[in-house]
C-alpha cells in the first residue's frame, strides 16, 4: 500500500480562515484521521499475526509502534510469580504511519519465528540499546528524505505540496549543513539569523522537522518583533490606471506567436484580484467560470474552489462598477482563463502561472505595487466603504482576527482622514434627517393646533 492510499478517503478540512488556530485545528483533524486509518490498519495486521499463529502482536504507544510478546527474562529481571518468561513491549523506534506498519509487521514475524523456534537471544536489538550507536544525521542527510517524511503524515494536495515547497526552499536556505542535526544546533542556527522576518521562517520551518525527527527544541524567546515593511497600497484611480497600461507589448519584449494574448489575460487577471481581493492562485486554481458567467450569478460572485487556502467561499466584488469597467465577464477573456487553467497539472504548473501573473506588475508594466497590495487594498477599502469588519473578512477569506492584525498595518493617515471625514459626514447627515423628521411632526402638530382654533373660532 502506497501513503497515497492512507489518505484516499479523506477530504481535508479547510483551515476556514488561514490563521495560525484555523491551520492547527486542520493538523489535528488530519492527525485524528491517520490515527484512527493506522488502528484500523493494525488491526488487520494483528489478525493476520493472530492466523499465522505468531506469538507476537503490536501495539501503538504514542507515535511509535511496539512489538508485545511474552518471552524469556531479561537479564537481571525476575517475574514474581516465579516463573520464567514475562510479557514484554519492545521498542524498535518504529515510527506509526503507513512505512512503519510494513516494519514493524516485518519484525514481528521475524520475533515470532525467533520465538516458535526457541531460539530468542535478549540481543542490543531488542534491549533498546541500537539507537545508542546509531549516527547521527546531519542537516542535509535528513533533506534527502523530508519530502517522504513531510508526507507520511498528510494528504498530497496543492495545497499542501504548496506548503511543503516553501518548507524546502526555507529549509535550504537556512538549514542545508553537514552540522548534526540536535536542539543545540537548530537554536544556533536560527539565532544567526538577524532579519525578524526570515528568524520566523526558520521557525517555522524547524517546528516541522524537529516534529518529525522527535527533537525538543525550546523555541520560547527566539522570535525577534518584526517591523512592518511599508507597502504601497495603490489608490482606485492608480488601479485604474494600471489596468489601462496592459495591452500587446510584441513590440517591445520578445513573446511567441500563441502568447500574443497573453496580455488580455494578465489584464483579466488584475481586474479580478482588485475587484474581489482574490489571493492571486484563486484565480487560477479551479474557479466555478461556468458559474462566474451564468445568467443566475446576478451578484456577480466569484467562487473560489475548496482545495484553496481557506477552502470554498463565495466572493462579492468590493467595487461592483468594476466588473463592467474591467470587463471581468468578457467570453474571449475568459476562455483564455479556462484554457490556462487546463493547462495546469501540478502544482508547479500553478506556481510558474501565478509567478508569471506577478511579473507582468514590475517587469513588463513597472507598477510600483505587487498583486496581493490589490487585495490589501479591498480590505482597506472596505474599511473606508463603512463595510463590518466581518464581512469584509468574510469576503477575503480569513478571520476577523487577521483581518485587524495584518491588513489594517497599513492603514495610512490619508485613509483614517477619510473614514473620519466620511463617518462626521454622515452623523451629520443623520443629525440632519433626524432634525428634519422633528421639524415634520413639529408643523404637522402646530397644523392640528392651528385646525382646532379655527374650528372653535368659526
Amino acid at each position: 500500500m502506497h501513503q497515497e492510499d492512507l489518505f484516499q478517503d479523506y477530504e481535508v478540512p479547510a483551515s476556514t480562515d488561514g490563521s495560525y488556530m484555523g491551520t492547527q485545528n486542520q493538523v489535528k483533524a488530519t492527525q485524528e484521521y491517520m490515527d484512527k486509518k493506522i488502528e484500523e490498519k493494525l488491526t488487520d495486521i494483528n489478525a493476520r499475526l493472530k492466523a499465522s499463529k505468531s506469538k507476537v502482536s503490536i501495539k501503538k504507544v504514542g507515535n511509535t509502534l511496539q512489538l508485545r510478546a511474552t518471552l524469556p527474562l531479561k537479564p537481571g529481571d525476575i517475574n514474581r510469580s516465579g516463573r520464567s518468561k514475562k510479557q514484554y513491549f519492545i521498542s524498535l523506534g518504529i515510527p506509526a504511519n503507513l512505512n512503519g506498519l510494513k516494519t514493524a509487521e516485518e519484525e514481528a514475524y521475524e520475533l515470532g519465528k525467533l520465538i516458535a523456534r526457541k531460539c530468542f537471544e535478549w540481543s542490543d536489538k531488542y534491549l533498546g540499546k541500537k539507537g545508542d550507536r546509531q549516527e547521527v544525521k546531519t542537516f542535509k542527510q535528513i533533506l534527502e528524505t523530508l519530502e517522504f517524511e513531510y508526507f507520511s503524515t498528510r494528504k498530497r494536495t496543492i495545497k499542501s505540496e504548496h506548503s511543503f515547497w516553501h518548507l524546502y526552499k526555507r529549509y535550504k536556505q537556512y538549514f542545508e549543513s553537514d552540522l548534526p542535526v540536535n536542539s543545540e544546533n537548530i537554536i544556533k542556527i536560527i539565532k544567526h539569523i538577524t532579519s525578524p522576518s526570515s528568524r520566523d521562517q526558520a521557525i517555522r520551518v524547524a517546528r516541522v522537522f524537529s516534529k518529525i525527527h522527535e527533537i525538543e527544541v525550546d523555541f520560547t524567546n527566539l522570535k525577534l518583533p518584526i517591523v512592518p515593511n511599508d507597502r504601497y497600497i495603490p489608490s482606485d484611480i492608480e488601479i485604474i490606471e494600471a489596468f489601462e497600461k496592459y495591452q500587446y507589448k510584441g513590440q517591445n519584449i520578445k513573446v511567441r506567436k500563441d502568447y500574443r494574448n497573453s496580455w488580455k489575460l494578465h489584464r483579466l487577471v488584475f481586474g479580478l484580484i482588485a475587484t474581489y481581493g482574490l489571493r492571486p492562485r484563486e484565480v487560477f486554481n479551479q474557479p466555478d467560470l461556468q458559474w462566474f458567467l451564468s445568467d443566475e450569478n446576478t451578484d456577480n460572485t466569484w467562487k473560489v474552489h475548496k482545495s484553496n487556502k481557506t477552502g470554498y467561499r463565495e466572493v462579492l466584488p468590493f467595487v461592483p462598477e468594476w466588473v463592467e469597467l474591467f470587463e471581468l465577464k468578457n467570453p474571449e477573456t475568459i476562455y483564455l482563463l479556462s484554457q490556462k487553467i487546463e493547462e495546469i497539472k501540478s502544482f508547479h504548473e500553478l506556481s510558474h502561472l501565478v509567478q508569471t501573473n506577478s511579473r507582468w506588475f514590475r517587469r513588463i508594466l513597472d507598477l510600483p505595487f505587487e498583486p496581493y497590495d490589490l487585495r490589501h487594498a479591498c480590505a482597506i477599502r472596505g474599511h473606508i466603504q463603512g463595510l463590518p469588519i466581518k464581512a469584509s473578512a468574510d469576503n477575503l477569506g480569513h478571520s476577523v482576527e487577521m483581518h485587524t492584525k495584518v491588513y489594517q498595518r497599513w492603514f495610512s493617515l490619508e485613509n483614517r482622514k477619510k473614514v473620519m471625514k466620511s463617518a462626521i459626514n454622515k452623523k451629520s447627515h443623520e443629525q440632519l434627517e433626524a432634525e428634519n423628521i422633528r421639524l415634520m411632526a413639529e408643523n404637522q402638530r402646530l397644523q392640528l393646533e392651528l385646525d382646532r382654533v379655527q374650528q372653535v373660532s368659526s
